[in-house]
């Protein structure tokens, strides 16, 4: 599927506020996601909890499917490592641009200045949709009111206008406190 941008993690794109500057205002986030994938007239559904440290680190810890549960991606800037307990592995590698696409979106909307390459579609004040050269399109069909900022609750992600996925953004946290254990994949395995 073209660019399902780290599946869960594109609806930080929508981290925009009320007011565009507000988005600068969020340096952590902690949320569940609920992911409902759709290929070839299927749906696979995965839930996964996520911290992020924006803009360049965010890490993701599988709660479901069980065959997945306990599985942690952790991204790094450029840098991926996936933990797989199952095998008790970790894997090292560098990610292209289409799957880090997640934290460039993020680091775009820190420095938005209307020149990038997708449009932001509001109502209200409200963002509804952002729409990309490539075809991707990012709408949100809902949005929670945490620390002054609307954060999204429900989004769908279209290819060309087909939704590949949706996703149910659930348990929010803004401006957190992180530290380092956080990001650090011993840590987060010995506990």
């Amino acid at each position: 599927m073209k660019k399902l941008m780290l599946y869960f993690f594109i609806f930080s794109l929508s981290l925009f506020a009320e007011n565009k500057n507000d988005f600068n205002k969020i340096n952590t986030f902690k949320a569940v996601i609920i992911e409902n994938s759709h290929l070839n007239n299927r749906t696979k559904t995965k839930e996964y909890e996520v911290l992020a440290d924006l803009p360049d680190k965010l890490i993701k810890k599988m709660i479901s499917p069980s065959i997945n549960k306990g599985e942690i991606y952790l991204y790094n800037g450029s840098d991926k490592t996936m933990y797989y307990p199952l095998l008790e592995q970790t894997i090292d590698q560098k990610i292209n641009e289409d799957e880090n696409y997640t934290l460039k979106i993020i680091r775009d909307l820190k420095s938005y200045d209307g020149n990038v390459n997708f449009r932001v579609i509001k109502s209200d004040n409200q963002i509804q949709k952002i729409i990309y050269n490539d075809g991707i399109t990012i709408k949100f069909e809902s949005f929670s009111k945490i620390n002054g900022i609307n954060f999204p609750t429900h989004v769908k992600i279209l290819d060309e206008n087909i939704e590949v996925s949706e996703l149910i953004i659930k348990d929010i946290e803004i401006n957190i406190p992180v530290s380092e254990k956080d990001f650090s994949l011993d840590e987060i395995i010995k506990n």
